[in-house]
């Protein structure tokens, strides 16, 4: 039998071949997790009559179409910063051999630039996938398990909704507007934490971790559960025909939203039209709560790079968890099994991590 021998492949290609190479067998682990997401994601939506790849090519497209102009845009400055520091500080003799030879320095340097890329392009494919398999939570499992978690929510808080035990202290108009900017401010902060796991290679084993425990959590959590325990939520409650249970927060959120903004009524709205009309963005999934199980695997991520930076975000973690609750969209049980999941999904991360990174 032949055998390949892949050092001579490796050394006969040209060095953008080899940097990309390199980039791919460093991110393997979590490619092959994507990768293999996206291929269920393939075959379910095949099912389903659902296009999957045309649309995934244009938002992944659209966002290298992003990274590049964004790029372009910090190179720009990036080189007019060391032209000025040249002339001011260095006043070289030979002006442009200077540049050439400090730019050549600092590509060499963060050549990992590649594997972030890499990463960045995988989690939007990701996203993307993770999506459309949102959408499809209803046609495999019809919503079922309100009721269920709207009574384990009493049997675990003392017979009472829960919301009602945080309305004292959080049902007030100032303080509601500011749980819904936080909670807002959570797909700022998502998108800001992936990017550097995927950019910052100062401690690759770090930024990995994340990445496989942010695709982990998402697919066990966000797809596979979701799916399971097929719910709506408390805000969906009576539109779904499970009663009346939770109309009063809505008229007091609505009463407060009179004088001061809860956004998150006309997200709602936004969020259920789409569902009846089969808009884009139309997955409707209470349990478990993606945003308590996310940041959570954030605050874990911030701990790796200082102590004061990961209880800040333990902190923010909290606020999700109860804002999760006071503006309807969770009962408090989703948000618990989300942390669960996070935490489960951190650990079996490290795990793989170490283990691809021998």
């Amino acid at each position: 039998m032949y055998q390949i021998n892949y050092g001579i492949i490796y050394n006969g290609l040209t060095a953008a071949e080899r940097t990309l190479a390199s980039a791919l067998w460093r991110n393997r682990l979590f490619l092959f997790i994507v990768g293999l997401h996206m291929l269920t994601g393939a075959v379910i939506c095949s099912i389903f009559h659902i296009p999957f790849w045309a649309p995934l090519i244009e938002n992944l497209i659209t966002i290298l179409n992003k990274i590049l102009n964004f790029t372009i845009v910090c190179a720009t400055g990036f080189i007019v910063w060391r032209f000025i520091y040249a002339m001011f500080r260095v006043r070289p003799k030979k002006p442009i051999h200077w540049m050439v030879s400090d730019i050549r320095t600092y590509l060499s340097r963060y050549v990992r630039l590649v594997d972030g890329t890499i990463c960045f392009v995988a989690l939007a494919a990701l996203a993307n996938t993770f999506t459309l398999l949102k959408n499809l939570v209803s046609n495999f499992v019809p919503f079922s398990w309100d009721p269920t978690f709207a009574e384990l929510d009493r049997i675990l808080h003392g017979g009472v909704d829960v919301w009602t035990l945080l309305w004292p202290v959080f049902g007030y108009p100032f303080i509601t507007t500011m749980i819904n900017v936080a909670y807002h401010f959570w797909f700022v902060l998502i998108y800001a934490m992936a990017f550097v796991a995927a950019y910052d290679r100062r401690d690759p084993e770090r930024g990995m971790t994340y990445l496989v425990a942010f695709a982990l959590t998402f697919i066990i959590g966000g797809n596979v559960l979701a799916t399971l325990f097929s719910s709506v939520g408390p805000v969906y409650f009576e539109e779904f025909g499970f009663g009346d249970t939770f109309t009063e927060q809505l008229l007091k959120l609505e009463m407060l939203n009179e004088i001061s903004p809860v956004w998150a009524l006309s997200v709602h709205d936004l969020l259920l039209t789409n569902y009846n009309t089969e808009g884009m963005i139309r997955g409707i999934s209470a349990m478990p709560s993606m945003h308590v199980a996310s940041s959570v695997l954030m605050a874990l991520f911030a701990f790796r790079y200082s102590r004061w930076l990961g209880w800040a975000f333990t902190v923010f973690a909290v606020v999700i968890q109860i804002g999760s609750v006071h503006l309807a969209w969770h009962y408090a049980v989703d948000g618990y099994l989300g942390a669960l999941v996070a935490l489960v999904c951190w650990y079996v991360a490290q795990i793989l991590s170490k283990k691809s990174s021998i």
